[in-house]
């Protein structure tokens, strides 16, 4: 058996493209390519679930390099960031990560609440996936993460207008899925 890289993980196909079914190959911002091994990125995932049914949609999902992400950061007012990072700060604590048997993080466990609200995944119609990668692989310093859309809503009113604006053309520059969809309206938040 190969030894596994020290402080990363095979990715695991809930962060996979929803279209291609593999690991994002480029950032959706720069093209740059992802799968280099030195390239850092963040995968995000929207999706929507339908009550009473199994069904459930990708609203959303891309892959894009720390370098964009860290830039377009510094394109957020002072006061969104400042507003998202004290949310953050004072709604989530450092959680001891589940850990399987082969000394990998159990991605299963780490995506099953809610970050902020701690609601359980198969209670939420909608959320927001994270996983922090390097390569092919799942960096474990950083631990994959769900966000709920209640979470969602909370966020939103923090963000100031510019920075409003900045993340809706971020998603209307890279995504125009079936506008049924984005009913009410579509909720990117760029964490």
């Amino acid at each position: 058996m190969a030894k596994k890289e020290m402080g990363f993980q095979e990715i695991p196909e809930i962060f996979y493209s929803f279209e291609s079914k593999k690991p994002f190959e480029k950032c959706i911002n720069c093209n740059r390519d992802l799968l280099d091994g030195d390239t850092d990125y963040i995968v995000e995932k929207a999706v929507r679930k339908y009550k009473d049914f199994e069904a459930k949609d990708v609203i959303f999902d891309y892959a894009i390099c720390i370098d964009c992400a860290l830039e377009m950061r510094k394109e957020f007012s002072k006061e969104s960031a400042e507003k998202m990072d004290e949310y953050f700060s004072s709604h989530v604590n450092a959680q001891t990560m589940p850990i399987k048997d082969e000394g990998e993080i159990d991605v299963e466990k780490c995506i099953q609440h809610c970050v902020v609200k701690k609601i359980d995944i198969k209670e939420l119609q909608e959320y927001q996936l994270f996983a922090y990668c390097r390569g092919e692989k799942l960096f474990q310093g950083i631990p994959p993460y769900m966000v709920s859309a209640a979470a969602v809503e909370e966020i939103l009113p923090l963000l100031s207008n510019s920075t409003s604006d900045l993340l809706n053309g971020f998603y209307e520059k890279h995504f125009s899925p079936d506008p049924s969809l984005l009913e009410p309206t579509p909720k990117l938040v760029f964490l």
